[in-house]
């Protein structure tokens, strides 16, 4: 066979090669590139004299944002539905005013019914349309059912006037079901909350009220929980005869997890005595709102140790969802977090500083004590877990941490320990004059009815024989106790008959004198008053306590006196900034320690100030020159 022969053979070859690939994959050879305008929503249910929008969205098959344009015909039929407007008109339209026009007698929707026509089109210059994400919206149109007409169906759809070349325009419609009976939709398709709103309300619509009770049933689904996070069921709203409305409430769960936020999705389904149109479906984002305590970040490394508890108590009740445990290495850098999730239960990870960032501590070496510092958030209130508090047991079949305190032993390490936190308040007296508060929020009273004093928010009023009962930790060991509140200077004497005594009651957010015969340690038992929590000052003189969780300071160092068990202790710019709930209302404040007595005054320059600190434990008198509420 010579070359010409096997030219000829190959070319037939080929030749057939091409019609078994056409014939078997001839669509994506020849696929033709479309340019699609679609209507959304492409199926709805409207009843007589009912409005509505539908959007007019661009989309190209090869994902082509940068072509020249395109030209659109919308059609529809005019005895049953009104044009009332386009909006939200994407820049670029070839048209300013887009009205209607009667259609010509050759349809280009080949619909018979059809006979008004909507025609806009947009041209890029510079070949880049829309140069936007695709889909993309090009309008939205509103129309509205005529009234006086029957039960029937009717088309809305699209034709091309000009489109790119190398592209054909490809369509989808919508179809519209007009009914005779209302037709009932949500109020809106989507509302946001914060979770510590506490209730959502929800509301479904008729378009015209009916003489029949109309009931929808509602199914639930997302990602929000029942009971934990809401409590709304699948179940039913009746619109009963004559209203328009029917609206319910949803109850949500303010818990103290963080956590992403959380969707609550409502379906209609098939009412009675109507249709449903849209938005039949209505999405409630819950919006986290916790950032938790203890919100400094922590820095992983690759070494971490985990400890475990499965009875992890506050005041003798399992600590609950909320609460949480900061872990400190000796620097106070926070190398562990965890927000209780299961009543007393909790995994915490606590890292280990990498040796390889010698700039950057993020954690705790070999042998470092670890500090555990627990928020208790039913009362606002931190504390330091002190030894006595560390429980080392075994949990879940995980040994019992060797150390208590706890330390950071090796990577990959697993303790049990269970912690019991306790918030009783010691308080260290010296032999001698002290002015002492305390945090504890109770009011302590030896006389028939409760005191008529100003208190604390929450706090806890407790009957008592005498009020050496509530001092049994410091009994016979003090001589004297004075106050001064809006009635005068008030005392108690532990060792006269009750009757000689003025003072009947002891109060958190008061200061109060005792005189101790020895060093000695009070020890009080009880939640703690938050720091927000307000307390009104009279004009002229105060004698006041501090019931915050640390001991503020203004000074380079933290103050040198004894302060009260698993107190903290918090730098401030300024003095001033503790007392901002009052500023300008006050002339000095004062105190007494086993350094003697302190002044701060807010008009003198800092370094004329002897006092520097404001701690719990300790007393202060404070001048005011109106009534006012104060909180630190």
């Amino acid at each position: 066979m010579n070359s010409f022969d096997n030219y000829t053979v190959y070319k037939k070859l080929y030749a057939l090669a091409v019609l078994v690939i056409l014939l078997l994959y001839g669509e994506p050879i020849l696929a033709t590139s479309y340019q699609t305008v679609s209507l959304s929503p492409g199926e709805i249910n409207k009843s007589i004299n009912s409005q509505w929008d539908v959007s007019v969205l661009y989309n190209v098959s090869t994902g082509d944002n940068t072509l020249t344009g395109i030209g659109i015909r919308i059609h529809y039929d005019s005895s049953k539905l009104e044009f009332i407007e386009s909006k939200n008109i994407a820049l670029g339209s070839a048209s300013g005013m887009i009205e209607p026009e009667d259609e010509t007698s050759r349809k280009a929707d080949n619909d018979i019914e059809t006979d008004k026509v909507v025609i806009v089109a947009w041209y890029s210059t510079s070949s880049l349309f829309p140069n936007q994400p695709l889909p993309f919206k090009l309008m939205d149109m509103t129309f509205k059912v005529k009234t006086g007409i029957s039960a029937s169906n009717t088309s809305i759809n699209v034709t091309f006037s000009s489109t790119p070349t190398g592209f054909e325009g490809k369509a989808e419609n919508a179809s519209v079901h007009i009914t005779t009976m209302p037709t009932v939709s949500w109020t809106t398709a989507a509302q946001a909350i914060a979770e510590n709103m506490g209730s959502v309300d929800i509301t479904a619509q008729l378009s015209y009220s009916s003489d029949l009770d109309i009931t929808i049933p509602v199914t639930v689904s997302g990602t929000a929980d029942l009971i934990t996070d809401h409590n709304f069921s699948n179940q039913s709203i009746t619109i009963i005869s004559g209203q328009l409305t029917a609206t319910k409430t949803i109850s949500i769960v303010n818990d103290n997890l963080i956590e992403d936020d959380e969707t609550i999705i409502l379906t209609m389904g098939t009412p009675n005595n109507s249709l449903v149109d849209i938005p039949f479906v209505q999405t409630i984002t819950i919006q986290n709102d916790d950032n938790g305590h203890f919100t400094t970040p922590i820095i992983p490394t690759p070494s971490s140790m985990m400890f475990y508890g499965d009875n992890f108590m506050i005041n003798g009740q399992l600590a609950d969802i909320g609460d949480e445990i900061g872990v400190f290495d000796p620097d106070d850098v926070i190398c562990g977090r965890v927000i209780i999730e299961e009543q007393g239960m909790y995994m915490v990870t606590v890292y280990a500083d990498d040796a390889s960032t010698t700039s950057v501590d993020e954690g705790a070496d070999v042998g470092d004590e670890l500090t555990f510092k627990v928020w208790d958030v039913s009362n606002n209130a931190e504390s330091i877990v002190s030894q006595s508090m560390f429980i080392p047991e075994d949990v879940y079949g995980i040994s019992a941490s060797p150390h208590s305190p706890p330390q950071w032993t090796a990577a990959n390490d697993r303790w049990g320990l269970n912690l019991q936190i306790t918030s009783s308040q010691e308080i260290p007296l010296r032999a001698g004059w002290n002015l002492f508060s305390f945090s504890v929020n109770k009011v302590f009273y030896d006389s028939t009815t409760p005191p008529s004093v100003e208190t604390l928010s929450n706090a806890e009023f407790v009957k008592l024989n005498s009020l050496n009962d509530v001092l049994t930790s410091i009994e016979g060991q003090y001589d004297i106790i004075r106050n001064f509140d809006a009635n005068g200077a008030q005392t108690f004497d532990p060792n006269v008959p009750s009757f000689f005594n003025t003072l009947h009651y002891i109060a958190s957010g008061y200061g109060y004198w005792i005189k101790m015969n020895q060093a000695s340690t009070l020890v009080l038992s009880g939640s703690r008053a938050n720091p927000s929590d307000k307390l009104l000052l009279r004009s002229g003189w105060n004698l006041i306590g501090s019931w915050h969780s640390a001991a503020q300071y203004d000074s380079v160092t933290p103050p040198s006196v004894s302060l009260p068990g698993q107190v903290l202790t918090q730098q401030v710019d300024a003095l001033k900034d503790v007392f901002l709930s009052i500023d300008g209302s006050y002339a000095i404040i004062r105190n007494f320690d086993e350094n003697g007595s302190g002044t701060y005054d807010p008009f003198v320059p800092s370094f004329f100030n002897t006092l520097h600190y404001i701690s719990p434990g300790y007393g202060y008198w404070i001048k005011i020159n109106e009534s006012k509420e104060f909180n630190y």
